[in-house]
This record gives C-alpha cells, structure tokens and sequence, in this order.
C-alpha cells in the first residue's frame, strides 16, 4: 500500500512541474510518467486519465481543500459581524487566507499553473471554474451582501473579484518590475498588495480599518 502512494505522489509532483512550465496540451501523459519515473499505466490507475490528474494539480496549486470560509470564522465568533470593526475583521482575515492560498506561495510554479489556465484555458477549464473557482466567488459575493443585503449583483461581483485583478496585474507585470527594481522590491512589493487590497475593500465599505493595515 505504501508503494501506491509513493507512485501517487510522484505522478503529482511531475505533473505540477511539467503543467506549469509547457500547459495542458504540450504536456502528454508519457512525459508525465517519464519524469516520474513510473510506469505509464499508473496514471489511469490513479486518476483516470490526463485531464483528471490536470484537476488534481490545480487544485493542489490553489489549496482548494482548506479555504477559510466567513462560516468557519463565525463556528468560532458568532457576534462578529454585530460591529464594524469585526466586519473589518473578517474582511481582512478572508483576503489574506486568499491571496496567500492562490499568490503569495513560494512555490512558482503554483503562480505559473493558475497563471497559465487564465491565459491558455484547459480542456477541464470549465469544471474547474464549477467545482472550485466559481464556488470560491460566490462565497465571496454571498459574504458581501450578508455586510450589504441591498446591494446590486454587480457592485458585490466586483468587490469580490477585487483581489483577484490586482494580483493578476502585479503577476502580469512582475518580470519587467524584477528586472528593473529588483527580486527583493518584488517581494515586499507582493505583501504590500495584499495589504492595500485589504484596506481598499475595507474602506469602501466605510468600515474601520484595522491598526495591521495602516
């Protein structure tokens, strides 16, 4: 039984590095198995096929398995949203669990696999955006109008959508800003975004924005 894990494992981890450096369609399930170092049948057995192993790296790539949720913060603080300050709180407390699961991860090649499939989408784009993307956004917009019940689709979908463009812009622009600023600008640059981000949220709110942001 060990041994099946091990060959899981290895499969995963070959296919996070091969996904992210060439995308889905320049990568073939014999690469896959041959970096790994494993025999090509292993990857039907343990998931499928290519484009279920392709689902399973995404979701690795954006730790879609323990997303902080306003529901979880509530199990442990049911009055929090009663005042501004813990409506801000909370704000703060699901951006940064975010930004932190889907960009500010050490790992590039997590950045370059999400990075690519919003460019160069997968045959398994659309399920991905069904069973984990989608289901994150309007966890976001749900959060929003539980802070504004009057609010319009739209003003809830750009707030929730709000982290989101910022750090694909800042991805978007990250080796031009290396390669005139620095790799150290770089990365207090990242923490910084998502500091600004929060307060920005935060503030259209006009909430309070907690002391950490200022």
């Amino acid at each position: 039984m060990p041994e099946m894990l091990d060959t899981r494992e290895l499969l995963l981890d070959a296919a996070c590095q091969l996904f992210s450096e060439r995308g889905f369609n320049k990568v073939s399930t014999r690469m896959i198995a041959k970096k790994a170092n494993v025999n090509l049948g292993s990857i039907h057995y343990h998931f499928g096929s290519k484009e279920k192993l392709y689902f399973e790296t995404f979701r690795i790539a954006i730790n879609a398995d323990f997303p902080l949720t306003i529901e979880k913060l509530l199990a442990n603080a049911p009055d929090l949203l009663t005042t501004p300050e813990g409506k801000a709180y909370a704000i703060q407390r699901l951006t940064y669990d975010y930004y932190n699961r889907h960009y500010n991860v050490p790992e590039k090649w997590k950045r370059q696999l999400i990075f690519r499939e919003m460019f160069e989408p997968s045959p398994v784009y659309q399920k991905l955006v069904d069973d984990v993307l989608k289901h994150e956004s309007e966890k976001m917009m749900d959060f929003y109008f539980m802070l504004v019940p009057d609010a319009s689709p739209i003003d809830a979908f750009v707030w929730a959508h709000y982290p989101d463009t910022q750090a694909t812009y800042y991805l978007i622009a990250e080796t031009p800003i290396v390669n005139h600023r620095g790799q150290d600008f770089i990365e207090k640059l990242n923490r910084n975004v998502i500091k600004t981000t929060t307060r920005m949220m935060i503030m259209l709110l006009d909430l309070p924005v907690p002391e950490i942001l200022k």
